[in-house]
């Protein structure tokens, strides 16, 4: 029985003295994968940011020096503002009418009985999953037999047809999170549908709103495809960036593209914590019931 002991011991030692670096070995090539993701995701952001900062027009190594003329260059050059100013406009419209859109089709839908919800569903995303040229195209001949020109008000519609079914998927995943009784009882009160909605549902989805809002802003502002098909003699900054790098362009461009991306982190983390207290607060009112 000792000697049983005895060898089950040193195996157990031999376990761990050949487990150890193994150990190590793995967790090493686990953090090596896991930054190698992040360094892929972020580091041509931050490529295009120091080369914002570098003094030459060459976009290329030795650095040259310090500077933030390009910055200051944005506001000097006017068919980048222009750009730029158009490209917020078609972003601030989309959001609007999305967010007001995809939030009635998402209650509609969760209010919905029977097979009605999963048709209408499907009829709100199907145009989301059709690909960008096929959408682009059809809206442009669709646009022109309407005898509508190319421009802000096409760029809208067209955008609406793939920011629509975001703001609707996020609103009713949040919808289906909350306690029917919450609407039963408002209108058990005597508040009419409306009410209900506003004093009652929305407090409790508008983080989800806000969320859908910000992603719709991000991908309207980003959109090429439909944007080129749409477009009249106006450009939007996609635009105007996939025009620039057919001749060359200055690293103005840079520059605002590296201002667009501290902006966008800023909401998204503004959202993020926005979205965290509501949980919390809604936690804690869970309880309190």
């Amino acid at each position: 029985m000792i000697k049983d002991n005895s060898e089950i011991n040193t195996l157990t030692e031999r376990k761990r003295f050949i487990g150890a670096p193994l150990r190590r070995l793995t967790g090493f090539f686990s953090w090596t994968a896991f930054s190698g993701v992040y360094i892929f995701l972020y580091a041509p952001l931050l490529i295009i940011a120091i080369f914002s900062l570098n003094d030459s027009l060459v976009q290329s190594l030795p650095w040259s020096g310090f500077t933030t003329k390009w910055y200051e260059a944005i506001a000097e050059d006017g068919q980048l503002r222009s750009s730029i100013t158009f490209g917020l406009t078609i972003s601030l419209l989309v959001v609007f009418f999305s967010s007001i859109i995809g939030t009635y089709f998402a209650v509609a839908i969760n209010s919905s009985t029977g097979r009605a919800p999963k048709i209408l569903l499907a009829t709100v995303v199907i145009p989301a999953i059709v690909p960008g040229v096929v959408l682009g195209l059809s809206l442009a001949i669709t646009f022109r037999m309407a005898g509508l020109e190319p421009g802000l008000l096409n760029i809208v519609i067209g955008h609406l047809t793939f920011t629509v079914p975001v703001v609707t998927l996020v609103v009713l995943n949040r919808l289906r999170t909350l306690d029917p009784s919450f609407t039963q009882a408002s209108m058990d009160l005597g508040a009419n549908r409306w009410r209900t909605f506003w004093y009652v549902t929305f407090p409790l989805v508008r983080t989800a709103i806000l969320a859908a809002a910000l992603l719709t802003a991000t991908l309207s502002f980003d959109e090429v495809v439909i944007t080129f098909f749409l477009a009249g003699t106006q450009q939007s900054l996609p635009l105007y960036i996939w025009a620039q790098t057919r001749f060359g362009f200055t690293p103005s461009i840079n520059a605002i593209v590296t201002l667009i991306g501290l902006i966008s982190v800023i909401l998204i983390v503004f959202a993020t914590r926005s979205i965290e207290k509501n949980l919390e607060s809604n936690k804690s009112a869970d309880k309190k019931l």
